[in-house]
């Protein structure tokens, strides 16, 4: 691990307000050559509906803090804090301000990505980490928007299924609904629920490639198909029965399967 990596884990990992070392970098005008990612975000202006702190930077340390007070409860607390680093570098690049004057930052969870590799492949070689952060990156503002539109448990499931640790995503969403003025938490009991809900989905029987097999049909290309057929299925809550009879019903009418 460079120098600086483990020079910033501990810093995520143990100071209760990590925003004072950026900012004493900043001071110092040392930010540069390590998080010249990070620096970009300095006087990159926000939305003031929804963001009155001020700019990305300071959203950006807001978060960490927040962070910083949710990191014992995660499943990987380095990832989890180096994504509340990165989770808004796009908003770098990808900032405009339309001719009334208001602030957008549209897809920068996306158009993020490249400059959150560029950040993470020079001070890290941890591809677990990397990927970690680019997952948590890219999905950041699905959760409050979930919860928000209180939208279907499928939808919620698929975004679980999606995420590299969900329960982190949910606990880095949070913070980024708190690293705000106004900052709000109303989102927390529904994430949490819909979680709960996911695990206890995810825990029961669920059609197999075994399952398949015995159903008279051979392993092929198409097994791969039906099998994700299924488990979108699943994620929907549908238990392993009607899983099969719908699979099977799949295989033979989109596919044109023979099944015996």
């Amino acid at each position: 691990m460079p120098e600086i990596m483990e020079e910033l884990a501990e810093v995520l990992l143990t100071s209760e307000r990590p925003s004072e070392y950026f900012e004493q970098l900043r001071i110092e005008e040392r930010l540069d050559p390590w998080f010249t990612e990070v620096k970009a975000l300095i006087g990159v202006p926000q939305n003031r509906e929804h963001h009155l702190e001020g700019d990305a930077w300071t959203h950006t340390m807001m978060v960490l803090n927040e962070a910083a007070k949710r990191r014992d409860k995660v499943k990987y607390p380095l990832g989890f804090m180096m994504s509340a680093l990165c989770h808004d570098l796009g908003k770098a690049v990808c900032t405009t301000i339309s001719e009334d004057g208001t602030v957008h930052s549209y897809r920068h969870e996306t158009e993020g990505l490249p400059v959150v590799q560029t950040f993470l492949d020079r001070i890290t070689s941890d591809q677990k980490l990397t990927g970690y952060v680019l997952n948590m990156t890219e999905l950041h503002m699905e959760p409050n928007i979930m919860a928000r539109a209180k939208s279907k448990l499928k939808k919620t499931n698929k975004l679980f299924d999606t995420a590299e640790e969900p329960y982190d995503l949910i606990q880095l969403s949070i913070c980024d609904g708190l690293g705000k003025i106004p900052g709000y938490d109303d989102t927390e009991e529904f994430l949490i629920h819909r979680y709960e809900k996911y695990n206890e989905i995810m825990s029961r029987p669920y059609l197999t490639a075994d399952d398949l097999i015995e159903a008279g049909l051979s392993p092929s290309a198409d097994m791969d198909e039906i099998l994700a057929f299924a488990h979108k299925l699943r994620l929907a809550g549908l238990d392993k029965d009607d899983q099969f009879r719908q699979s099977i019903a799949y295989a033979r009418s989109v596919l044109k399967i023979k099944v015996r």
